[in-house]
């Protein structure tokens, strides 16, 4: 081990035996440790949010979305799909056929939205949030779990479905068996999706074999979705209204939007002063050793190793603060992403339990700021470390 190291350990060690030393040193590993811990999870709040806003959009909308403008169905759905297709960007269109309708059971009635997806889409999208009963099929229905315990229902079940009929002012009747419940976790999907295969709800609507409500449009990168939904413009002219999934979701991808700037700063500066403590922590430790420092200067060490030595016990407690600070960040993501500790108002907040990020680079680049934070507040300590005058020391010592 290199001496500057040895003694910063000797000193760390025979520090532990003052009380007041001790405790200054515990109290700059927690404030390290929280400035960190607080910083970690609130960007992987906002990171959680940004991800749960993606999977979900790809799983009912998609990266781009084009519908109708006049009517509620796209007549020649196929002609459209095969158009956007050879668009640059596009990586898959699929189709969608969305409507409004009444569900009514033992328990009563409540408003949903059928959702007709076509059978590729159901086996990548909709079976992983399944947490019932089957997939989507001819035999049965989908559900959202809100809506099916605001219904009173659960795999088995049998509702009545009232729609609209464009034809007749008398409502289609029919009646559909719970296949399925499904959880997304964002409440707009939970309360109210019904999700059927694409061409049991066009028979069940009595609609053509060729319309769909919205073309579904994936991008080869989500960062080329404004663009692309520039070019479906384009393409299918002006009766089509084409939106991204950042216009979808545009109250929350606002919000997420506006915390990104002022949370870090607000939570870095927090951490800044967190740091800070460090000073007097090494303060306290120049005071406390001065003796030692002045007997190491009378036998021969450098002004440059003293310093070393301060700068490796700054470097130790930052590491130490970080490292805690991560590991319990790691912990409550994890805890919060296994068990759903934290619950929220699906109404208010979009989703019913807070999202968290498990991303590496937070865990990876707030340890590195704080540690480097802690090495230049440790620069005033060091100097006057460095300037002490063994002789006066040991005067007056």
């Amino acid at each position: 081990m290199p001496i500057t190291g040895l003694l910063a350990q000797r000193f760390a060690r025979s520090l532990r035996a003052e009380g007041f030393a001790r405790f200054t040193t515990i109290v700059s590993v927690f404030s390290v440790a929280l400035g960190s811990l607080a910083l970690i999870i609130a960007i992987s709040v906002l990171r959680g949010y940004e991800e749960k806003i993606e999977e979900t959009a790809m799983r009912f909308t998609s990266h781009v979305e084009a519908k109708p403008i006049l009517g509620d169905v796209i007549g020649n759905a196929r002609g459209s799909m095969e158009r956007v297709a050879t668009i640059d960007g596009v990586s898959s269109v699929d189709i969608v056929l969305n409507r409004e309708a009444l569900a009514r059971t033992r328990s009563g009635v409540d408003g949903i939205v059928l959702s007709g997806v076509t059978n590729s889409r159901a086996a990548s999208f909709i079976s992983p949030m399944i947490i019932r009963g089957e997939g989507v099929s001819a035999n049965g229905a989908v559900l959202g779990e809100s809506i099916a315990a605001d219904l009173g229902v659960d795999v088995g079940d049998t509702i009545v479905i009232y729609a609209a009929n464009a034809e007749s002012t008398q409502p289609i009747l029919f009646t559909v068996r719970v296949g399925g419940v499904l959880r997304s976790g964002m409440a707009t999907y939970d309360n109210t999706v019904v999700v059927m295969p694409l061409h049991i709800i066009r028979q069940k609507l009595r609609l053509p074999d060729d319309v769909a409500s919205s073309l579904l449009i994936t991008c080869t990168d989500k960062t080329r979705a404004r663009g692309v939904a520039s070019r479906v413009r384009d393409v299918l002219g002006p009766r089509a209204y084409v939106l991204t999934y950042l216009d979808t979701f545009q109250a929350i991808s606002a919000w997420i939007e506006l915390q990104k700037e002022p949370i870090p700063i607000v939570l870095g500066l927090i951490s800044i002063v967190a740091v800070f403590t460090v000073i007097s922590t090494l303060l306290i430790a120049v005071v406390e050793k001065t003796r030692s420092i002045a007997i190491l200067m009378t036998i021969g060490m450098t002004p440059i190793r003293i310093m070393m030595i301060f700068l490796v016990r700054s470097i130790t407690i930052g590491a130490m603060g970080s490292a805690l600070g991560a590991l319990i960040a790691l912990a409550f993501v994890w805890m919060q992403s296994t068990w759903h500790l934290i619950r929220l108002d699906g109404a208010i907040y979009y989703v019913s339990e807070l999202p968290v990020s498990f991303s590496p680079a937070p865990f990876i680049i707030v340890p590195a700021i704080s540690i480097g934070l802690c090495i230049i507040v440790a620069i005033v300590p060091m100097i006057m470390a460095a300037r002490i005058r063994p002789a006066n020391a040991l005067r007056f010592s």
